[in-house]
């Protein structure tokens, strides 16, 4: 008998990675209108049923029942109100086919993924119970890649062989971008002609340069702003930004808070 050998090799260019932004807990009371930048896996461990926490989506208003286990997209326009009395555990992160190209891209909305204190929800109690820092961020972004499997897009947001030559590219903009950095640097970077760079970049990440370039400047913001060894000042003028003024406005524009508003609210986090 004559057997043949068969080896199959399947090569894998770009990988969905999980990118935990915060391990958020609050027992506060407000209520307010917002949008994250970052999926929620949000679960709440306590509320007073008389008077329970509940979200507006959409036009609709929803209570969170104990023990539900929540996805909410990044971008949502939500309305919340919480009180006192309600103990919620969340987990903020992103999932980045390529740097600021999120593997659930123009999804919206509130999922319930789990009713009434199931396994899900039992990992996410044992995340913030962990005593182990490090050991926390392995367990949160374990359950984050469990959570979105079930929302898992019947269609790539981009295609992922033509824009994988250029995830370099998009990294090294996106470790240094500031104020001046404009969109025929980044052709100049990816290697791509200038006069029809919009919509070649456009085809391939799905949205302008523009666009992108002010996401990753937000992002870089954020990083330096949870930094409290930093003024906003420095941070200003880091990001090449001409005054103070000018990079209040940018944060005030993107956000919606002053750059003290969101330190204090990513410090939160």
């Amino acid at each position: 008998m004559k057997y043949e050998s068969f080896q199959k090799y399947t090569g894998v260019t770009v990988q969905p990675a999980v990118r935990l932004v915060a391990l958020f807990e609050e027992a506060v009371e407000y209520d307010r209108r917002y949008l994250l930048p970052f999926h929620t896996l949000e679960l709440c461990a306590r509320d007073n049923p008389a008077d329970p926490t509940w979200c507006e989506i959409g036009g609709k208003r929803e209570i969170f029942p104990l023990g539900q286990v929540r996805f909410i997209a990044a971008m949502t326009p939500m309305h919340i109100r919480c009180t006192f009395a309600s103990h919620k555990l969340a987990i903020h992160f992103r999932c980045e086919l390529l740097p600021g190209v999120d593997l659930l891209s123009g999804l919206r909305g509130r999922f319930v993924l789990e009713e009434g204190d199931g396994p899900l929800a039992a990992k996410i109690k044992a995340v913030f119970a962990d005593p182990d820092p490090l050991r926390r961020v392995v367990r949160a972004e374990a359950i984050a890649y469990e959570a979105i499997l079930p929302l898992w897009p019947k269609q790539m947001p981009l295609e992922l062989v033509k824009v994988a030559p250029y995830a370099d590219a998009l990294r090294a903009v996106q470790a240094t971008v500031n104020a001046r950095t404009r969109v025929g640097d980044l052709a100049e970077r990816m290697g791509l002609p200038a006069t029809r760079f919009p919509r070649a970049f456009r085809a391939l990440v799905g949205m302008a340069p523009k666009e992108w370039l002010e996401k990753a400047l937000l992002d870089r913001a954020s990083r330096l702003l949870a930094d409290r060894r930093r003024t906003i000042r420095d941070i200003a003028y880091a990001l090449k930004f001409s005054t103070e003024f000018n990079f209040s406005r940018f944060i005030r524009r993107q956000r919606g808070y002053s750059p003290s508003q969101w330190r204090q609210a990513l410090r939160n986090r």
